[in-house]
């Protein structure tokens, strides 16, 4: 990776992978997640204005939804496999946390796809990751 673009990534995000074991006694698989790496990133909320995935959107029908879409730079790629929490700034301080739950908790945001950022002679450099508040805000379970 060049030195500049590593340079644009201020931030820091917790990645953790999701790994599956079969239950010996049931037969269900199982799936964990485990703490793979602190990664430097840059992060920045989905801001649309035509009513499609915008950054916070609550709904109240049969069953409440919270949603709430973010786009992160990396030097590493994320998959479907992989979970962000813990997204913080130059500081330390986290950027997205989940007030009240119970205390101010860090957002826990799933993976909905990577694309790859190209230079111009075709070297990827980094990726491009769009990603979603978890409904589960519990990573394990």
């Amino acid at each position: 990776m060049f030195d500049v673009v590593d340079g644009l990534m201020t931030m820091k995000m917790d990645v953790y992978r999701q790994s599956e074991r079969q239950d010996p006694n049931t037969g269900a698989m199982l799936r964990e997640f485990s703490y793979i790496k602190t990664i430097d990133c840059y992060a920045r909320g989905i801001i649309s204005q035509n009513g499609g995935k915008g950054n916070d959107r609550q709904k109240f029908s049969n069953k409440y939804s919270n949603d709430q879409y973010i786009e992160v730079r990396t030097s590493d790629r994320l998959t479907a496999r992989d979970k962000v929490k813990n997204i913080r700034d130059v500081n330390g301080k986290p950027i997205w946390y989940e007030l009240n739950y119970p205390n101010d908790t860090d957002t826990v945001f799933d993976v909905a796809g990577t694309t790859p950022i190209a230079d111009p002679f075709g070297n990827v450099v980094g990726y491009n990751s769009s990603l979603e508040r978890a409904e589960n805000q519990q990573i394990g379970i």
